[in-house]
């Protein structure tokens, strides 16, 4: 018995058969070419979808061969093998007429264009900052602090916990708010084996300078001590060297390692060290000398990378000692401190110059514009008077009476940012007090000079 669909697929003529395959090759063709090529594109570009093209798209030869075949219609095996041919013709064209997916490996922008510079220089220092605090004396509580010509230095460099060691080192003050205080004295040691008997009167140190080298992991400290061969008068010893101790913490303890600078003859004197490391990491040591036969002079070295040592050869003379007379200096000039502005390539110098135990002590300012260890004829270091009022003085106090036993001197910058500086001053003498307390003061900078902004320049007590 004859099987019902393929008795009617028989009866079927042929021209119908081959007008249904003409068909469906046409519908093919126009469904591809009918293909959005942005909605293509879009859908095999997008980066969330990989695969290769229409493998998740019903095929749109099926939908036309549904449509086109009856539903209990079969066809012969052999019109079978020729439609199926018919298929894989047609797929070949509309693989061939898609639009390509846009290519996968473009690169991307690229992410490496490098960011704006980060050295470059900061802004002059003669633009004034937003209304500068005025700090003035430092007070432990409601007492003011003692301490003569101060080192003052942050805890590792960080500008976080400050100390200052004074004159003497009968204190060692810490703060790190500048609003409170304390006095770390007592906790702190020092190793004086190989100094000499002299040497080792700490109340007879005078004005040290301390730095902390980070590749030493090293506090060090250049202090001006009684010489081995000094004698003890009326006025004190009569002959100083510098001493070189170090330290792995701020309160030690300190270890004698050597004289860096022994006076040359007796009763010469080498005091005010002042501890340096320049931009380029070089490193220096500034100081004054005067007596035994020697110019009173402000001097410059260069120091070895363990800062123990000059650098032999390199000492010069970088200012005149005296000043000479009828000048605000009145023939002295001590206690350098420098720093180096990036803005402008210069150093600058803060130095003490009158007389300490009266009110014409004071701190003026000298400008380098050919390095730390200047020395030409044109370009030396030189006096530089304030950039406010044509006043000569960074800050002063004479004809001050709470002032009369000692103006500001002994003045370093706090930080390289060079916004404020730390002094000593006999504040409120007129009570018949001598001793020297702990200063504390904003500064302006005009024409390349700094100044304290008050009228005259004047400390400020509160």
């Amino acid at each position: 018995m004859a099987h019902p669909t393929r008795s009617y697929f028989l009866r079927v003529p042929a021209w119908r058969v081959l007008a249904t395959l003409l068909a469906l090759l046409g519908c093919s063709e126009s469904t591809t070419v009918e293909t959005e090529p942005d909605a293509a594109a879009d859908d095999l570009g997008s980066p969330d979808k990989d695969r290769t093209p229409d493998a998740d798209t019903p095929s749109d030869l099926g939908d036309i061969d549904d449509a086109a075949a009856p539903p209990d219609t079969e066809l012969s095996p052999d019109t079978g093998a020729s439609f199926d041919a018919s298929l894989d013709a047609t797929a070949d064209v509309t693989v061939a007429m898609d639009v390509p997916p846009p290519p996968r490996d473009v690169p991307p922008p690229p992410r490496d264009v490098p960011p704006p510079p980060r050295d470059v220089p900061p802004p002059p220092r003669d633009v004034p900052p937003s209304s500068p605090p005025q700090t003035g004396l430092l007070l432990d509580g409601a007492r003011p602090m003692q301490c003569a010509d101060p080192a003052l230095f942050s805890a590792a460099n960080a500008e976080g916990t400050y100390y200052a060691y004074c004159t003497g080192m009968a204190h060692v003050w810490t703060t790190s708010d500048w609003a409170r205080f304390d006095d770390r004295r007592s906790a702190t040691r020092f190793d004086l084996t190989g100094m000499s008997a002299n040497g080792r009167e700490l109340g007879s140190w005078w004005a040290p300078g301390i730095v902390y080298a980070p590749d030493l992991r090293q506090y060090v400290m250049w202090v001006s001590v009684p010489d081995a061969r000094a004698r003890r008068g009326a006025s004190g010893w009569d002959t100083r060297s510098l001493a070189v101790l170090t330290a792995a913490t701020p309160t030690g303890p300190w270890v004698y390692r050597n004289i860096g600078l022994a006076a040359s003859a007796t009763g010469q004197h080498v005091i005010d060290p002042f501890l340096f490391r320049d931009h380029d990491g070089r490193r220096y040591v500034f100081f004054k000398r005067y007596g035994g036969g020697a110019s009173s002079s402000i001097m410059g070295a260069a120091v070895d990378a363990s800062w123990r040592h000059l650098v032999a050869g390199s000492q010069v003379e970088i200012m005149d000692g005296y000043g000479g007379p009828r000048t605000w200096e009145d023939n002295v000039r001590e206690n350098p401190a420098v720093d180096y502005d990036p803005a402008t390539g210069h150093h600058h110098m803060l130095f003490s110059g009158g007389h300490w135990a009266e009110d014409s002590y004071a701190t003026g300012h000298a400008l380098s514009t050919c390095g730390p260890l200047c020395v030409s004829a044109s370009g030396r270091w030189r006096i530089v008077a304030s950039g406010d009022l044509g006043i000569n003085q960074v800050v002063r106090a004479n004809g001050d009476p709470d002032f009369r036993h000692g103006g500001p001197g002994g003045a370093v910058f706090q930080d390289d940012r060079a916004r404020t500086i730390v002094y000593a001053a006999a504040a409120r003498s007129a009570r018949g007090d001598s001793a020297r307390y702990l200063m504390r003061q904003a500064i302006r900078w005009r024409n390349d000079a700094p100044y304290v902004d008050t009228a005259g320049h004047r400390p400020e007590l509160r």
